[in-house]
């Protein structure tokens, strides 16, 4: 079984593309575990607004602190009866279409170089 492409982009995080588990749960593109994010797909094929996407999780974790985000992510999920009305999620959409940072833009690019073609 094939774990996917782990890519060390910054000392902060480690991607993960073209996981082979999320392939099988339904509309899940991408997701943070702790410092690892992760994909679906392979690098190439990752769009900008998904990468910020992400990259908003991981700043919410920053400014919440990890353990706090994700049992408000799961009390949310309870609360608001799933994906679409959790507050956590509701931000990352509204965030996911500003431009990338500078260093955001250095990431995705980096992450696409290193991954295998």
């Amino acid at each position: 079984m094939r774990a996917g492409i782990s890519t060390p982009v910054s000392k902060e995080f480690i991607f993960h593309t073209d996981v082979d588990w999320m392939k099988r749960v339904p509309k899940l593109l991408g997701i943070v575990l702790g410092k690892h994010i992760c994909f679906s797909m392979p690098a190439e094929f990752i769009p900008p607004t998904l990468f910020r996407h992400e990259l908003e999780h991981v700043y919410q974790q920053i400014r919440d602190g990890r353990v706090r985000f994700y049992l408000n992510y799961i009390y949310y999920q309870i609360r608001y009866r799933g994906y679409d009305n959790n507050p956590y999620e509701i931000e990352a959409y509204e965030k996911q279409h500003f431009p990338l940072q500078e260093s955001e833009e250095q990431a995705l690019w980096s992450l696409r170089e290193n991954s295998p073609h």
